[in-house]
């Protein structure tokens, strides 16, 4: 299996993280909102999150070095081209049609 089909199956693969992916297409989120939505802890939001993110499905409105720090509030979002091409990726390998390297 190729590492691109790999990686998409370990970002989209678990249900916790299509959760998230569903309830950001609503709009901006934020970790608290998502661990309540959810009903997973904030500490495995951000987990989440962070594979979510390696991968470009969602994206937050601040830096990774700049999300920490008092009072400040990182709202999330996810990045819709990318789940549909991402989707496509593993549509391909599943159905043995020619995939697009690229992920």
């Amino acid at each position: 299996m190729p590492k691109e089909v790999l990686a998409v199956i370990d970002a989209i693969g678990n249900r916790a993280r299509t959760e998230i992916l569903r309830h950001l297409s609503a709009g901006q989120l934020t970790v608290a909102d998502l661990a309540e939505l959810t009903g997973v802890d904030r500490s495995w939001i951000l987990r989440h999150l962070t594979v979510l993110e390696e991968l470009g499905l969602v994206s937050a409105d601040h830096a990774r070095g700049d999300r920490l720090g008092r009072g400040r509030t990182v709202l999330w979002q996810t990045n819709r081209d990318r789940v549909v091409a991402v989707a496509a990726i593993w549509q391909a390998y599943a159905t043995d049609q020619d995939h697009q390297p690229g992920v």
